[in-house]
């Protein structure tokens, strides 16, 4: 289980209803904007559902917005977006490119707001991102896979941030130490793509944590995965930081065991959770849950001994 936890909820907070308005973000128009304290996201209704925002302390956007961008040799009409999405794994093509680029149900619930894309025609799947703001720059994210086929079908929910280009992936290493660890069995386990190099300058094996790094400049994207059990992973930029906690379980997850993949390129850097598989029989769903934290006025995160002294104590 994850000892990242996320805040109990004020009773102020837990009385409130959400902050519900609309805004237009850079090329996106009638969005719903949710607020958490200094935290500000704002969510698609034209498309999607996607989290096209995010902002703290009137900074800049934490997601990387890339207008109606296409993707290579992919002919189901599926547009990157940015920001924030629900996949279900393990990827493949086309079935994990279904377009979300018609407009999204938007219903609002006791504690936030719920946004439908309806059934995929090409996979038969119903994807729903369920948003509470919990105050203290905190929300909980709940991502719903629901099979509409006549037939069962094996997934996972699968929840990827495009981030702003600049910063840099934190992914931690729970490891057995001390005199009752097991020096015989193996006790962690990274994946990579067929696509990466493991000498990649952006790509940091440390000791307790692993960094994946956003570089402009860069001819080749990198793809990594991991079992984070500590139930956490970051994004770290320019004194932000969106903290993305999750349950974790015993149980199989896709891309032999990731619960966490990260991915950069030369546009964007993404940091990505993931459930266990599920095969779900018609009508049932599937949920994974993140809680988001966002951190500002950070000092600079280089090394780990600055995550260790100022991420890692605001993870609670």
């Amino acid at each position: 289980m994850a000892k990242a936890k996320p805040a109990k909820k004020s009773r102020a907070a837990a009385e409130a209803k959400p902050a519900f308005t609309y805004m237009d973000v850079e090329y996106i128009k009638d969005c719903v904007v949710l607020v958490s304290g200094a935290f500000k996201l704002a969510i698609t209704t034209q498309v999607g559902p996607r989290i096209i925002g995010g902002w703290l302390k009137g900074g800049e956007n934490l997601f990387r917005v890339m207008p109606d961008a296409p993707v290579e040799n992919c002919d189901t009409g599926f547009k990157l977006y940015g920001g924030h999405r629900l996949w279900h794994a393990p990827e493949a093509m086309p079935r994990s490119y279904a377009p979300d680029n018609a407009p999204v149900t938007v219903r609002e619930t006791c504690d936030g707001v719920e946004f439908s894309s309806g059934v995929e025609p090409l996979t038969g799947i119903e994807k729903s991102i369920i948003i509470e703001p919990l105050g203290n720059e905190r929300f909980r994210v709940a991502h719903r896979l629901v099979n509409r086929n006549a037939w069962e079908v094996e997934l996972a929910p699968w929840a990827l941030s495009v981030m702003a280009p600049g910063g840099m992936a934190v992914i931690p290493q729970k490891r057995s130490r001390g005199p009752a660890a097991d020096r015989f069995t193996s006790d962690r386990s990274l994946v990579a793509w067929s696509y990466t190099d493991l000498n990649d300058p952006r790509l940091t094996l440390g000791k307790d944590y692993i960094f994946l790094r956003q570089d402009a400049k860069a001819k080749e994207a990198c793809k990594i995965g991991f079992n984070a059990e500590s139930g956490w992973v970051a994004y770290v930029n320019a004194g932000t930081a969106l903290v993305k906690c999750f349950e974790t379980f015993d149980a199989q997850y896709p891309d032999n065991g990731c619960n966490v993949e990260s991915y950069s390129c030369k546009e964007f850097c993404e940091i990505e959770t993931l459930a266990p598989m599920h095969t779900l029989e018609p009508g049932e769903a599937a949920e994974h849950i993140e809680y988001w934290l966002g951190l500002a006025n950070l000092p600079a995160i280089k090394s780990e001994a600055d995550v260790k002294k100022h991420l890692e104590p605001a993870i609670a």
